[in-house]
């Protein structure tokens, strides 16, 4: 198993395989949130990631990014992820692959840009203190979570731009960060 991680346009091949598996699950309209795979939800972004399984098939996809409506040193991983193949759901623990691209993108980010924390955010709730155990456990990860919705699109009056996160870093830069609590 093999995760690689770039910065879009310093690597052409690539960015080819990233974008052509984007677009077949872009084209998957039965998928919940097809329409987050758009070309255009990519733009920007900071980082790609492609995880290789031990044939050196792609298995899961994601990103990394940064947006105006979050502090400047905050950056989300996991940004845009889905999988490939090994489509397994309901899992006892986190897949190494997601466990290996959350350890790369968020290295790369504390090393080579000014992020100060990152996190992962989800639609849904209910699944922070289940992802935290098993990041924390077997990936040697120390994330958090508090009682906040946090502003994570810049559309304030969409109640799907609320999300829970889980972070890992500088708690301080939550407090600069549009929250609300779910009361």
């Amino acid at each position: 198993m093999k995760t690689t991680t770039w910065v879009p346009g310093t690597n052409k091949e690539l960015d080819q395989l990233f974008d052509e598996l984007r677009n077949k699950h872009h084209s998957d309209t039965s998928h919940r949130l097809w329409k987050n795979y758009s070309k255009e939800a990519f733009d920007g972004v900071a980082l790609l990631s492609i995880h290789f399984d031990n044939d050196g098939n792609p298995e899961v996809c994601s990103s990394a990014t940064t947006r105006s409506c979050w502090p400047d040193t905050a950056y989300r991983i996991h940004n845009r992820v889905w999988k490939c193949s090994n489509k397994k759901t309901y899992l006892n623990k986190v897949s190494e692959s997601m466990g290996f691209i959350a350890q790369q993108q968020s290295a790369w980010l504390m090393e080579n840009t000014n992020c100060d924390l990152f996190f992962i955010s989800r639609q849904t709730t209910n699944w922070e203190e289940w992802m935290i155990k098993h990041f924390n456990s077997d990936f040697g990860f120390d994330f958090n979570t508090d009682k906040y919705f946090y502003l994570t699109c810049p559309n304030e009056c969409d109640d799907t731009c609320w999300q829970k996160i889980i972070y890992s870093g500088n708690a301080e830069t939550l407090n600069r960060w549009k929250r609300r609590s779910n009361n």
